[in-house]
């Protein structure tokens, strides 16, 4: 049996999209080449060093991906600029077969891929040549290298050289088809809870024509209308987020909490069988939805939410609102 080394975010059990980038990328790619092979995880987030290289030249292909790893500020670094802090040299010292799957842009409104800080908007122009030259050489060496979305695909070649813009393809994240195919046969939808998955992290770029309590009144306005109507809230967390569940408390909100940080596949999919209508702000989150057949309508805080329902073809105005515009006015007619 052939071997591979998967190469993601291998410590994001508590986070439900990145456990579930697991299974879902392996079993993708068993299916591209149409055969099993063995595996071993490997943390895209380690510093890649001559002795790694060796080691990774043991295996026969170096899957990379899902997830957004071209984010400039989860693991900053001025080796590469994304994610995966692996020089040029190492790059060109791998020997197997590198397929980069279906990675996320994941930029946030005004971010660029200078911005190493989460914090602010400190900007350090030299760290675009180094991704450009990094990425290049990365696309250049794979068989195969995929984006999420075709908003991410049209992100990239902004930066990197036209010779290989025909090398970027787009596929949806494997959790799509993943979900879809093992989970979706036997679901049962028991539609009992409107659901709000809000994530907590860089609330300075998700909400920057609006404070996040600006946000959360809105939500509460609407929540307030459902109760009225007689319908059940719930409150999902795939990360951990928690500043929403907090508020709903503190303002006297009833509901019920699905707690998606179990890295338990079917604890995860019970709880999306609760829901009647989720409203996210989470890649994910929408994702699962979507795969699940489920009712769901997209907080659009961060362009790749956008990215997904243009590819799935819901970018329509019963589907979405943009929260730093009047989002509640939009939730209401949604109804």
């Amino acid at each position: 049996m052939k071997t591979a080394a998967h190469i993601f975010a291998v410590n994001g059990k508590s986070n439900s999209g990145d456990f579930f980038l697991g299974p879902a990328t392996k079993w993708r790619f068993e299916n591209i080449i149409g055969e099993k092979v063995s595996w071993q995880n490997i943390d895209v987030r380690k510093r890649v060093t001559e002795e790694d290289v060796s080691s990774l030249n043991n295996y026969d292909y170096l899957v990379l991906g899902g997830g957004g790893l071209f984010l400039p500020d989860t693991n900053p670094n001025k080796i590469s600029c994304w994610q995966w802090p692996i020089s040029i040299n190492e790059i060109n010292k791998l020997t197997p077969k590198v397929y980069a799957m279906s990675i996320g842009w994941n930029h946030f409104y005004n971010q660029k891929i200078t911005m190493p800080d989460r914090n602010s908007d400190f900007c350090d122009p030299s760290r675009e040549a180094i991704f450009k030259e990094n990425v290049e050489n990365l696309i250049s060496k794979s068989e195969l290298f995929t984006m999420r979305h075709n908003g991410d695909c049209e992100e990239l070649k902004k930066i990197v050289s036209p010779d290989l813009h025909e090398k970027i393809k787009f596929e949806f994240c494997p959790v799509v088809g993943y979900v879809e195919h093992k989970h979706k046969p036997g679901f049962v939808n028991k539609k009992r809870y409107h659901t709000f998955e809000i994530k907590d992290d860089r609330p300075n770029r998700r909400y920057n024509n609006k404070t996040r309590q600006e946000f959360y009144y809105e939500l509460l306005e609407f929540i307030r209308d459902l109760l009225h109507d007689g319908e059940e809230i719930a409150v999902m967390s795939h990360d951990g987020s928690s500043t929403f569940y907090h508020f709903l408390t503190g303002v006297g909100v009833p509901f019920t909490f699905l707690n998606n940080t179990v890295a338990k596949e079917d604890r995860i999919i019970e709880n999306y069988s609760k829901v009647k209508k989720l409203y996210c702000t989470a890649g994910h989150s929408q994702m699962t939805a979507h795969a699940l057949g489920l009712d769901y309508y997209s907080l659009i805080c961060h362009d790749k939410l956008k990215y997904f329902l243009q590819d799935t073809g819901n970018f329509t105005r019963d589907k979405y609102c943009l929260i730093n515009e009047k989002s509640i006015l939009k939730l209401r007619g949604s109804e």
